[in-house]
C-alpha cells in the first residue's frame, strides 16, 4: 500500500486534538503494521491556546525550514510534523500548506474534531490504483446522536443552482448497475486525496477564504477536468459538527457561506443556458430577499460582486482547463440516481422510514 500523509488543520483546538487525535494515531499505527509509511501533519493556524506546546509534548516536531523531517532508513514508519502559521489564514490556505509539505502521494485530510475507524486509511487508499480517482471520502456520522451525516452525494442543476447535497446509500457493496460509488464532492473533514492531482488542480481556491465551499469547488473542478470523486462506506468517521465554526459569529458565517456559493457558480457554470437560469434566479432571490426576511443575502451578493476581478480570472482559467461540460457531469449522477440499488434522500427521516439508515457499529465508542 502507498504511503499516506494525514493533514489536520486546527485553530484554537487544543481540547479537540486531545480528544480526537488518539483515534487518528491508532488508525495510522494500524496502517503502518505492514510497513506502510504514514506522516501526520498538524497545521496550527495561529492558535492562541497551548496547541503547539501540547503537540510538541506528544512527539510532534516543527517542520524545519518549511520541510517535513525526512524518513530515516530502518526508522519509525510514523512521522509527526507540526506547521504553525504566523497569522490566521483560514481553512483552505492551511490545507494547501499542509499538502505542500506532505511527503506521500496520498493525503488524508481531517478536521480536528473527527474520529476515524482503525481500518479507514486502508479502505480509502485502495481506490487510488485508478489514477483517475482524485478523492475518496468516508461515511460520516454525528458522534453525539449517531446519525448519518456524510454519505454519497449526487449533483444536479435545479432552480438556477448546482445542488450537491442530495445524498444516497446502498444496501449492497456496489450499485446494481456496476457504476462506482461516485460522489459530487469529498468533504474536507474526512477524505483522502491524490496529492499529485491536487497540485495539478491548484489546491483549494484561496478566493474562498477563510472557509466554506472549498471542498465542493475543488471536487467540481476535478470532475470537470475528467477526474473522479468516490464514496467509501467502509471507511467510518465520527464528527462533532462545526466545533470550530460554532465559535464564530453565525450571521457573518452565513454571509461568507452564501458569498462563496455564488463565487463557485460564477467560476464554474460555463453552460450558457444554465448560467442564464442562474442569473435570473439570483436576481429574483436578491429582489425578494427583504420580503423573505433575508437581508443578509444581499450582503453576500455584494461581497461576491466585490470579488469579481478574481472570479473572472479564475473563470477564464477553468473554461480553458475543463474537459467535461456541466451537463456531462450532471449526467454521471443521473445514471447513479437511476440505479435500482441506490436509495437517494434529502432528509435523514427518509432513511429511517425505509429502514435503511446505516449504523456506526464499525466504530466503537472507545476509538
Amino acid at each position: 500500500m502507498p504511503g499516506v500523509s494525514v493533514v489536520i488543520p486546527t485553530w484554537n483546538g487544543l481540547e479537540l486534538l486531545q480528544e480526537f487525535l488518539p483515534s487518528v494515531l491508532k488508525a495510522c499505527h494500524c496502517y503502518t503494521e505492514n510497513g506502510n509509511p504514514v506522516q501526520v501533519i498538524i497545521v496550527d493556524d495561529a492558535s492562541i491556546d497551548a496547541t503547539g506546546e501540547w503537540l510538541l509534548s506528544q512527539g510532534f516536531r516543527p517542520a524545519a525550514g518549511g520541510q517535513p523531517r525526512p524518513s530515516s532508513p530502518g526508522g519509525s514508519s510514523l512521522h509527526l510534523d507540526l506547521i504553525k502559521n504566523e497569522t490566521n489564514a483560514g481553512f483552505g490556505v492551511s490545507c494547501n500548506r499542509g499538502f505542500r509539505l506532505a511527503a506521500h502521494r496520498l493525503v488524508l485530510l481531517l478536521n480536528n474534531d473527527v474520529r476515524i475507524s482503525p481500518v479507514a486509511i486502508g479502505e480509502l487508499a485502495r481506490h487510488f490504483d485508478d489514477r483517475e480517482v482524485f478523492a475518496v471520502h468516508c461515511q460520516v456520522f454525528d458522534m453525539v446522536i449517531g446519525r448519518l451525516i456524510g454519505a454519497g452525494t449526487l449533483a444536479r442543476f435545479s432552480r438556477g443552482f448546482i445542488r450537491v447535497h442530495q445524498s444516497y446509500v446502498s444496501t449492497d457493496s456496489c450499485p446494481k448497475s456496476g457504476i462506482p460509488f461516485y460522489s459530487a464532492f469529498a468533504g474536507g473533514g474526512a477524505a483522502m486525496f491524490d496529492r499529485t492531482t491536487f497540485e495539478t488542480l491548484g489546491g483549494f481556491d484561496e478566493l474562498l477564504s477563510p472557509y466554506y465551499w472549498e471542498d465542493v469547488e475543488l471536487s467540481y473542478r476535478a470532475w470537470k477536468r475528467g477526474y473522479k470523486v468516490l464514496y467509501e462506506p467502509a471507511a467510518i468517521a465520527k464528527h462533532r459538527i462545526s466545533s470550530t465554526i460554532s465559535k464564530l459569529d453565525r450571521s457573518a458565517v452565513r454571509i461568507i457561506q452564501q458569498r462563496n456559493r455564488l463565487i463557485f457558480h460564477w467560476v464554474h457554470l460555463h453552460d450558457p443556458l444554465l448560467l442564464g437560469s442562474h442569473l435570473i434566479w439570483l436576481i429574483l432571490l436578491a429582489v425578494t430577499a427583504p420580503i423573505r426576511l433575508q437581508p443578509w443575502f444581499l450582503i453576500s451578493v455584494f461581497k461576491a460582486i466585490a470579488a469579481l476581478p478574481g472570479v473572472l480570472r479564475r473563470r477564464g482559467q477553468e473554461r480553458q482547463a475543463a474537459k467535461v461540460t456541466d451537463r456531462a457531469v450532471f449526467s454521471i449522477f443521473d445514471q447513479l440516481r437511476n440505479d435500482p440499488g441506490i436509495f437517494q434522500y434529502d432528509r435523514y427521516r427518509e432513511l429511517l422510514d425505509r429502514g435503511v439508515a446505516p449504523t456506526i457499529s464499525a466504530l466503537s465508542t472507545d476509538d
